[in-house]
């Protein structure tokens, strides 16, 4: 096989394979958003590229934790001075024992893309992990993950972990009867309390919303 390096591509044999990327533009600004606001199109901007994640759901107390939040991101026409409400879901919350945790709130910008909450702890089924939530609207659209459950040894003590976002895995949680979650990443669900010595599990992360601005 005889392979060269072109000014567009390589060819293969004398025939030429080439990747075309989309020029975007010029990225004039980012805007995060960790709770509920507003935004506003910049003067020059074309379009926006918007990421979403939905918040994570709780866990309970007895080893069963939240799914996480769902993703989406697309690319958006929106003519400079338009305003968007931008709503941040809050995490679901803990409860105890193993009744049914808080699924996490919806993130969205405006009408145009969302991602849906984590279920929360014991949701869909009695000592499961929650399931994750989806996004919808974009050019890419994807589940959270899964909250684990428990298993019936070791009274019930195993490790949990709460379901994972696009942007990272769940929070830790001490071996304590309290509601941490340090070091979540946005949108991942709360990983549930040890059943033998805790009463409580966690909350879940609130997602998050990103919106890139393009001339």
């Amino acid at each position: 096989m005889a392979v060269s390096l072109t000014a567009t591509g390589i060819s293969f044999d004398g025939t030429e394979q080439t990747t075309v990327g989309t020029d975007l533009g010029t990225c004039i600004s980012i805007t995060q958003f960790a709770a509920t606001g507003s935004y506003t199109v910049p003067t020059g901007a074309t379009k926006v590229l918007v990421q979403v994640v939905g918040a994570g759901g709780g866990a309970s107390g007895y080893c069963e934790s939240g799914g996480g939040g769902g993703f989406a991101e697309g690319m958006f026409s929106i003519a400079a001075g338009t305003v968007v409400t931008v709503t941040v879901g809050g995490g679901g919350t803990a409860i105890s024992y193993n009744a049914v945790a808080g699924t996490g709130g919806t993130t969205s910008f405006g009408a145009y893309i969302s991602a849906t909450g984590g279920q929360g702890a014991n949701g869909w089924l009695n000592h499961a992990g929650g399931q994750g939530g989806l996004g919808t609207g974009g050019q890419t659209n994807i589940y959270g993950g899964s909250g684990t459950g428990h298993a019936n040894y070791g009274s019930h003590s195993q490790g949990s972990a709460g379901g994972s976002s696009y942007y990272g895995g769940p929070g830790g949680k001490t071996r304590a009867n309290n509601t941490d979650n340090f070091s979540a990443a946005p949108g991942s669900g709360a990983s549930g309390g040890i059943g033998e010595i805790g009463t409580l599990g966690a909350t879940g992360a609130d997602g998050l919303a990103i919106v890139y601005a393009y001339k």
